[in-house]
């Protein structure tokens, strides 16, 4: 009894660790994915939102197309660039030069869209994330990037 006891013991305590380092990865990850380019300060910083990415084709790796993928991410936004990174990396950036849409769908739903650029040619992203003060994030984006403030469809 003891030695099926002990066992079990184990077996939680590798299952626990893996999960735990599972957990502790994915979170690196996500957190190095927005990490702004050296000299840039971020203005607004979100860790670890509620999200929901959807994409045009399947990442390897990363969100599918097709289904909804719900996960984590981490928002900066900065004078240049807004990055939105899940714990496959940087899921989609938005600067100047590679505009957006971004809109306030709700109280604390942010809806952010763009293209990001692959080797087979540009991806349409979007992600639907659950943040605190959206319309802030909405009107910062625009003034600092020029992203558009796209209407609510109804």
């Amino acid at each position: 009894m003891t030695t099926l006891l002990t066992s079990a013991f184990i077996t939680l305590g590798i299952f626990s660790a893996f999960g735990g380092g599972l957990s502790l990865y994915r979170r690196l990850r996500r957190e190095s994915g927005a990490r702004l380019p050296d000299g840039e300060a971020p203005l607004r910083l979100v860790r670890g939102a509620s999200a929901r990415v959807f994409v045009e084709r399947d990442v390897l790796g990363g969100p599918r197309s097709m289904s909804v993928n719900t996960t984590r991410a981490d928002l900066a936004l900065s004078d240049t660039r807004l990055v939105v990174a899940t714990h496959p990396g940087r899921v989609l950036e938005l600067t100047r030069d590679q505009p957006g849409a971004v809109r306030c769908t709700g109280p604390r739903r942010l809806v952010i869209e763009g293209a990001r650029q692959r080797a087979d040619g540009p991806m349409s992203v979007r992600a639907e994330l659950i943040v605190d003060d959206a319309e802030r994030w909405v009107e910062e984006a625009s003034a600092r990037i020029g992203a558009r403030q796209r209407a609510l469809a109804l």
